[in-house]
């Protein structure tokens, strides 16, 4: 009986070997392949991710409605999911109708006020070349066939203008598959929303029937401790996203600061990326700032750090707290590796799916060190 066991186990590990070397010599057709299994799902990932932050909102309107009714009614759901769809239109028409204007007049003064830098530069640069008149001697002797460049240029001009009629074809056709996917997104969406508590027996059900007890189980609560550190991570991240958006508009507003409304809406958005958001956004900022008043953009950059400092300290441990419970060196490592490997939507999903990991894996060790009557003291039941 052992025998059979090990042999199993041997069989298993040969398997597990031949399927690794495979995967490895053809990575660019399991690329291929998930990168045609991603795009054929997409309106349905979509549709699963908009119903899952959707749904943080429902279950809130649900409670409430809860405490004024005593009791749950069957219009409750219903009533909480169109009142989501409706916020999330009213977001919608603040982008569109204020966020989105204010963002074109903001590029719009950065276009006009960015030749008169240039011109600035370009007489720093005519200054430079005339106090140091061997490099114009160097750049004449360069073999450079000016006619070589103009015909390199008209050919461009040609095969740019020749293109443009099928950038404009691939535009429609992109802007229409947009469309359509959104509109099954949302339709998607609705139906988990409506159905989850039936969606979510029927999964248990199919893991019950394939699975052993201790696995089905193993697998459930594995689920369940996904989705509280998803609904946590979220939640909290658009919260304090929204806070620290306000705080910055309002900072902004005090200390008469350009492009208040752009500025704050673009920091508040990148703050949903760990770490590194709050850089970039304090990045453009400075940016925008310094071309209108280089002073103010230094004041800018000195305000961001505060405010960075108050949302760290005071705003992220209420609205988050430990709920993700992952160290900070890891938050680190996740978003940059997430980001490295699959861009900005890595760097968004990788801290709680890497919360997720850690805290599987911090459970098994201190299962096995309780097992084996090891008792190693440390701050939390985390690792």
């Amino acid at each position: 009986m052992e025998i059979g066991k090990n042999w199993r186990r041997l069989l298993s590990l040969l398997v597990i070997v031949v399927l690794i070397y495979w995967a490895v010599n053809n990575m660019l057709m399991i690329q291929s392949f998930v990168n045609a299994l991603i795009s054929a799902f997409q309106p349905f990932i979509f549709g699963a991710s908009f119903a899952f932050i959707l749904n943080l909102l429902v279950k809130r309107i649900e409670n409430w409605l809860m405490k004024w009714q005593k009791e749950y009614k069957s219009w409750f759901r219903i009533l909480a999911i169109i009142s989501s769809f409706m916020f999330v239109i009213l977001i919608l028409f603040f982008l569109v109708f204020l966020v989105i204007p204010d963002l074109e007049r903001t590029v719009t003064s950065f276009i006009e006020v960015v030749p008169n830098q240039v011109s600035v530069i370009i007489q720093w640069v005519n200054h430079f070349f005339d106090n140091n008149t061997e490099i114009i001697q160097f750049v004449q002797n360069l073999d450079i066939d000016l006619n070589s460049i103009q015909q390199e240029l008209i050919n461009y001009a040609q095969t740019f203008a020749t293109n443009t009629l099928g950038n404009i074809v691939s535009f429609i056709t992109g802007a229409v598959n947009s469309v359509v996917t959104i509109f099954i997104a949302i339709v998607f969406a609705f139906f988990l929303l409506t159905n989850k508590e039936k969606i979510i027996r029927q999964l248990k059900k199919v893991i019950y029937s394939i699975w052993s007890l201790k696995w089905a189980n193993y697998l459930i609560n594995v689920g369940q401790k996904a989705n509280e550190i998803f609904s946590n991570f979220v939640g909290g991240a658009i919260i304090e996203a929204f806070i620290l958006g306000i705080l910055v508009y309002i900072g902004m507003l005090i200390f008469s600061f350009p492009f208040k409304l752009s500025i704050s809406v673009v920091t508040g958005a990148l703050a949903l990326i760990p770490i590194y958001g709050a850089i970039i956004g304090g990045v453009i900022g400075f940016i925008l700032i310094s071309v209108v008043n280089f002073k103010q953009a230094v004041l800018f950059i000195v305000f961001i750090v505060i405010i960075q400092q108050i949302e760290g300290n005071i705003i992220y441990p209420r609205v988050v707290g430990n709920k993700v419970g992952l160290p900070s060196i890891w938050v680190m490592v996740s978003v940059t590796v997430g980001g490295s490997f699959f861009g900005l939507i890595g760097m968004l999903v990788s801290v709680p799916l890497v919360s997720v990991i850690y805290s599987l894996i911090s459970a098994t060790v201190n299962y096995r060190l309780e097992t084996a009557g090891l008792n190693i003291d440390t701050d939390s039941k985390n690792l």
